[in-house]
């Protein structure tokens, strides 16, 4: 008769102690089961980071390249333009100088340096020295041209610009030996003029 108490207390103790270690037991096997869902889910982002850091590596280190070979390309074409350029620039001075010594077969040149009116010109180009003054009782330049050559030089001639624009010449050609020299007349034709320049003119010499 003592025991029953207990044993009631004890009946009715152990549909607690059941649900208890029923709960106990779920939450137990929860937390596994958590761990492995989360490392799964780490796994395809961990392996996406890695994936998207080895692409940009690979894309930092051709960005040198493609820079490098752009920068040489650029430079072949700027050399290119720089030997075109060359190029147009050689033959231009070559037209130049054929154009005025080829066409006409003729050798002088203008100085642009212009005298007074009673100035002397007193100049050597291309070994032809001249020397010419304007005679106000002439109205005429007269002077002389010299061969300081060794050398003839061919169908020699002699030009007058005044500072007006007008030309005067050339005188009739002649050809000059070594060291000789000829007297030179050019009428001003009445111009008035204040200022005047003059220069010498030869062709190359021919046979027959």
């Amino acid at each position: 008769m003592e025991s029953t108490p207990f044993r009631s207390v004890a009946s009715a103790a152990l549909p607690c102690i059941v649900i208890l270690a029923f709960f106990a037991a779920n939450g137990c096997g929860g937390e596994p089961d958590s761990n492995p869902g989360e490392s799964r889910e780490a796994v395809p982002g961990q392996e996406a980071s890695s994936t998207d850091m080895a692409r940009e590596a690979e894309s930092a280190a051709a960005q040198p390249t493609e820079e490098a070979g752009e920068h040489g390309e650029g430079h072949e074409g700027n050399e290119g333009d720089e030997h075109r350029e060359g190029g147009e620039h050689d033959g231009e001075g070559e037209h130049g100088e054929h154009g005025e010594a080829g066409e006409h077969g003729e050798e002088g040149e203008e100085s642009g340096e212009y005298l007074g009116r009673t100035q002397t010109w007193d100049a050597t180009r291309r070994g032809m020295r001249l020397t010419l003054s304007f005679d106000e009782a002439q109205g005429a330049f007269t002077g002389t041209v010299e061969n300081t050559t060794e050398a003839t030089i061919c169908n020699v001639r002699v030009e007058v610009h005044l500072s007006d624009g007008t030309e005067l010449g050339p005188t009739a050609g002649l050809d000059l030996a070594a060291g000789e020299s000829a007297a030179t007349r050019l009428p001003s034709g009445g111009e008035s003029f204040e200022r005047w320049t003059a220069h010498p003119e030869s062709s190359r010499c021919t046979t027959g």
